[in-house]
């Protein structure tokens, strides 16, 4: 898929979960450019899948280890 910075659009396909030094690795690059691969091919969750693991946490909490996987300030495109 396209980068976001190349015109890529957000969404669950196109967005993955990184850390920070392999988002700094990647930078503005495809993967191919960037000779990474992912471990699994992304795709968007089922409302199912998103139920199920919403109810192994109590209301309001997010654990603060998934604080730099779970902040981006743009919203996912249909």
């Amino acid at each position: 898929m396209l980068p976001r910075s190349k015109g890529g659009i957000t969404s669950w396909e196109n967005v993955v979960a990184a850390c920070s030094p392999c988002n700094l690795r990647k930078g503005s690059r495809t993967l191919k450019q960037s000779g990474m691969f992912l471990n699994r091919i992304p795709r968007a969750p089922t409302a199912e899948e998103m139920q199920a693991h919403g109810r192994r946490f109590p209301p309001n909490h997010l654990h603060e280890s998934w604080m730099d996987y779970l902040y981006w300030d743009a919203e996912l495109e249909a």
